[in-house]
């Protein structure tokens, strides 16, 4: 989980100062979906694994919802800092198309977080069981 949130912030950063998102045309991509990965991943572990709740309903749609709600509120709060920070132009006709391939990616990330988690969950329950 650390990791992935560590190579994020690494790209991004280098990404950012090297221009790399306008020149490597597929980074972008990879980078929301590594972030919905490792978001997708901190708030399952937070409320499944850190034992500071204790969910009765463990099952594949309590992981899908929460790792896709918890990362649809990062992945907003990300664009709106983009926005604010004039890192993008609203106006421009391609925005709503990168906006949504953003998302996309970042829900992609947090499902494969969500499939993960819960393949996790079902192996610890029943070690002598193979999935």
């Amino acid at each position: 989980m650390l990791f992935f949130c560590a190579v994020v912030g690494v790209l991004n950063y280098f990404a950012n100062i090297h221009n790399w998102y306008w020149s490597i045309r597929e980074l972008d991509s990879l980078v929301h979906f590594l972030a919905g990965l490792s978001w997708g991943l901190v708030f399952l572990w937070f409320y499944f694994f850190s034992g500071f709740f204790a969910p009765e309903k463990r099952n594949l749609t309590q992981f899908l919802i929460l790792a896709l709600v918890g990362t649809l509120f990062v992945a907003v709060s990300w664009e709106i800092h983009e926005l604010l920070l004039g890192e993008v132009v609203f106006n421009k006709l391609q925005y709503p198309f990168d906006t949504t391939l953003d998302f996309a990616m970042d829900f992609l990330g947090a499902i494969v977080a969500s499939l993960y988690s819960y393949m996790k969950e079902i192996k610890k329950l029943s070690p002598h069981e193979q999935i």
